[in-house]
């Protein structure tokens, strides 16, 4: 290769000049309002493919095992009761008529009362620390749980335990939406909800186990109460110790790395986080016909889910047919069936980038499910049929987490956020709360009543997913056809250079909704 000549050295020294000036020229033209990015911000920082992947591997090993732990010990602390059930704890606590299922009623009103206040500590307080701290006062409320022997005292402590554990799936997400880009997130929602079904399969097997000890001087649905307290506890010294509050907070990221984990994800748009309140984002939250969408999508749900889940063993045993251990046993799959079906809509997402359609395939095995239940009469030939059914209608139980990536991928501006997590959250909750009244004790064992009302749930459901598509489609086709006739009067910018102004999602003009 031929020497540099003194011009080539020349020509090479200005064009470094150049671009430093371009750098800084543009440095310029962003405005930050981002509290936790605020230092690490360089729209002209370009992450490479490997540095990419290399952070993505990263994230994935220290990040990730740290969010499905904290949802596996909200799932584990909330499920205990449905396990109980079938223990002896109905007759052990004096339980009658409708005290089970207000049981569940009350833990999903104290979630709807604290949903609010929750989503506003989550935006000014360390996330990292908020989600430990929620884990380890909901250990302690379940030893309480476990040691009440009479109605009153349980409906308290299950209130309680609602009330703190409204911080969990707005935490989780907030977390995700700082660490994970767009296109990761319907894998990363699946992980993390895939610990529904390990805990099903973990409270099972435990209430299988402790099932065995009778005649101690604990009850064995207090051995099952304790033992998942002290997971929890565990888990929440765990979280506390090695769980970031954000991307620029970890102590084992170099400074460049900081940078580097700050600008993968401005493609988001979405910010890391700012503690302002912001009035008119408020207003704007309130008035979107989307989060209306969210919350219905939820309530349609878990009206569906809550119902399936509280009163599943219950209709294995009572309308099937099968014994307690038996029943144990069966609901297993259940979690299994879960975990798969919360990985399969996450790949379906991920590969045709069809959220609500996706949606729309995973409510017709529920609908197959429940009209096998309604029209096979139980018997020693059809109780295998009729638990297979019962397997189809745990399909639907994905739809949930197809919401949240509808949640944590269309809305910006981290008031508006705040008001639509805690709005998304009641209706998920809500639907919960009243899930266990439509099974009335007067409909047992069959609930046909109930599994009418599922039907008509399951049709709503699919008609507000359409609705849904329909509202972001016709958004997106606006911020084209603007951002086009931009482009011919302007010329070409940078790419989501309005990212960390914590601007709204309809506010952004480089916002695109995943549908």
């Amino acid at each position: 290769m031929a020497p540099h000549t003194p011009e080539d050295k020349a020509a090479e020294l200005a064009y470094v000049e150049d671009n430093i000036d371009f750098k800084a020229e543009q440095k310029v033209l962003e405005r930050v309002e981002d509290n936790e990015a605020a230092g690490y911000v360089d729209p002209t920082l370009v992450v490479s493919e490997s540095d990419d992947k290399r952070l993505r591997r990263t994230i994935n090993r220290r990040i990730l095992p740290l969010l499905c732990l904290g949802y596996l010990c909200q799932a584990l602390d909330k499920g205990t009761v449905a396990s109980a059930s079938i223990m002896g704890w109905i007759e052990d606590v004096h339980a009658v008529g409708q005290d089970y299922a207000m049981t569940a009623t009350i833990l999903w009103c104290g979630i709807i009362t604290a949903e609010p206040l929750a989503n506003q500590l989550i935006r000014r307080l360390p996330m990292a620390k908020l989600l430990a701290g929620g884990i380890c006062i909901w250990s302690i409320l379940l030893i309480g749980i476990g040691f009440s022997m009479s109605i009153p005292p349980v409906f308290a402590l299950r209130y309680l335990l609602g009330f703190f554990e409204s911080l969990i799936g707005p935490v989780i997400i907030s977390i995700m939406v700082q660490w994970y880009k767009v296109s990761e997130q319907p894998f990363v929602t699946s992980m993390w909800q895939c610990m529904l079904g390990t805990s099903s399969i973990i409270t099972s097997l435990l209430a299988y186990g402790f099932y065995h000890l009778q005649g101690g001087k604990l009850k064995s649905w207090q051995y099952l109460h304790i033992t998942i307290a002290i997971i929890s506890f565990i888990c929440s010294v765990i979280v506390f110790v090695f769980l970031p509050d954000s991307p620029t907070k970890a102590k084992w990221a170099s400074e460049q790395d900081k940078k580097l984990l700050v600008e993968r994800v401005r493609s988001n748009n979405q910010g890391l986080k700012q503690k302002h309140f912001k009035k008119e984002q408020m207003i704007e939250a309130l008035t979107d016909p989307f989060t209306l969408c969210l919350f219905l999508l939820c309530v349609f749900n878990t009206l569906v889910v809550g119902g399936v889940g509280a009163f599943g063993g219950l209709l294995v045993t009572k309308a099937f047919g099968f014994s307690t251990l038996e029943a144990q046993l069966l609901n297993i799959p259940t979690g299994v069936i879960s975990i798969l079906t919360f990985i399969g809509i996450g790949y379906s997402v991920r590969k045709t980038g069809q959220t609500c359609l996706s949606m729309i395939g995973f409510t017709i095995p529920n609908i197959v499910g429940t009209v096998v239940l309604l029209t096979v009469t139980p018997g020693d030939k059809t109780k295998g049929g009729l638990v297979f059914a019962w397997y189809l209608m745990q399909i639907f139980g994905a739809c949930y987490p197809a919401v949240l990536m509808l949640l944590a991928r269309n809305v910006s501006g981290h008031t508006k956020r705040s008001i639509v997590y805690a709005t998304t959250f009641a209706g998920w909750a809500g639907g919960n709360a009243a899930s266990s009244q439509l099974f009335q004790a007067q409909w047992a064992p069959r609930y046909f009543n109930s599994l009418y009302i599922h039907l008509g749930l399951y049709a709503c459901f699919i008609a507000m997913a359409l609705i849904t598509r329909q509202v972001l489609v016709s958004r997106n086709n606006k911020k084209i056809a603007a951002a086009n006739e931009r482009i011919a009067i302007e010329g070409e910018g940078i790419a989501n250079l309005h990212a960390f102004e914590d601007l709204t999602d309809r506010a952004n003009p480089d916002f695109r909704y995943c549908i």
